[in-house]
């Protein structure tokens, strides 16, 4: 009896020295950052058995509000912790086509706010539309200074979480002269770094890396949005939709029908029914100057050197929507000390639930916790 007494009393003071060693870290520097990135994981992952988060959390207040773009007001979902104390903020940038009431949204809207972040969800027009604009990006920069105005809000922590394009136009409204000191941080997943090189990418089915190009099967969302957003410069209705019709059904167009279009209706469907690499620069170049303008606009890399913001990219290997390679190009041009860079196997583009093998699932969820350490380390 005495033994199992001892036995008893020796664990209970083990679990004690361990609950207090760990109390310990987790108020350290580098402890916190951790503790979040621990809480955070399970509710970004799909299926995963224990989410401790809501156990040690209060349920977010959310609110819907009114954002000034433009002389337009653009809705916004804002998520704040309920409390009384200023918080580091996140602007929750989307794909297209992806609204900031999708269930997957609003859940890592709540997670992050759970963690201790105010989060905003804007709509983004030209993405609910399926193509990009400089809609959006006004529209970014708007909810940036929308935040920045706000007393609950850390003014030197407030930064961006963006996927996919919604990933490469906060980096583009970062590089602005209106917001770019206000930026702190960046997490990026799935970005491009240059629309000119990312609609080869699409409308050849092949990207460079090293100097050579290597087949890359883009996923027909992204042949989509560039269809949409190219055709948006055709001036008539008519034209639009003849031209994005046999688009979309792979078919072409009768050269009848063709001689009749008005001369950007003939350059904007040349180049998008084109998958002849010898024409692609040709035709590239014949597109109107001021789709060309666009392209140029709404690439990060054409002011990457405005950019102060620490930026966190996270490109997935396999991805069909953004070739791997974006990315890379994306982390190479700035400091080492300025961004942060890695690859996942295969993360089914920005979606966290994975069909992999247990092996390869649990190396991915290992990485995805030491992306989100870092950026976490960044912010707490």
């Amino acid at each position: 009896m005495l033994f199992w007494k001892r036995a008893l009393l020796i664990n209970i003071v083990v679990v004690l020295v361990l609950l207090v060693g760990l109390t310990a870290f987790f108020a350290t520097p580098w402890g916190r950052p951790a503790l979040k990135t621990a809480l955070l994981v399970p509710e970004v992952t799909s299926g995963f058995p224990v989410k401790p988060l809501e156990w040690v959390s209060k349920e977010p207040v959310v609110s819907e509000v009114n954002l000034q773009v433009d002389g337009k007001e653009i809705k916004a979902d804002l998520y704040r912790p309920q409390d009384n104390k200023q918080h580091p903020a996140v602007v929750f940038t989307l794909g297209v086509v992806i609204t900031r009431r999708n269930p997957a949204v609003t859940k890592f809207a709540q997670a992050l706010t759970r963690s201790g972040f105010v989060v905003l969800v804007p709509d983004l027009p030209d993405f609910l539309s399926g193509f990009i604009w400089t809609d959006s990006l006004n529209s970014l920069i708007s909810s940036v200074e929308f935040l920045d105005r706000q007393s609950f809000v850390q003014k030197n922590n407030i930064g961006f979480a963006g996927f996919c394009v919604g990933a490469s136009i906060s980096i583009v409204a970062s590089e602005d002269a209106k917001i770019r000191d206000k930026i702190a941080f960046i997490a990026a997943v799935s970005p491009y770094s240059n629309l000119f090189s990312l609609a080869e990418a699409t409308l050849l089915g092949r990207q460079k890396i090293k100097g050579e190009y290597v087949d890359w099967q883009p996923a027909e969302l992204t042949v989509e949005t560039f269809n949409k957003g190219y055709v948006n410069f055709v001036a008539t209705a008519e034209e639009r939709e003849l031209i994005l019709g046999k688009l979309m059904a792979s078919q072409t167009i009768p050269e009848s029908e063709f001689e009749g279009l008005s001369p950007e209706a003939k350059s904007i469907y040349a180049f998008l029914a084109n998958r002849d690499v010898a024409k692609f620069k040709e035709l590239e170049s014949n597109l109107p100057q001021g789709g060309r303008d666009l392209l140029v606009e709404l690439s990060p890399d054409t002011n990457i050197n405005n950019l102060k913001a620490k930026l966190f990219i996270l490109s997935d290997k396999k991805d069909t929507f953004v070739p791997k390679i974006e990315g890379e190009k994306l982390a190479k041009m700035l400091p080492k000390k300025q961004v942060y860079f890695i690859e996942v196997d295969s993360f089914e583009h920005v979606n966290p639930a994975t069909n992999l093998p247990r092996w390869s699932a649990l190396k991915q969820l290992f990485i995805l916790s030491r992306y989100l350490y870092n950026v976490l380390n960044q912010i707490v």
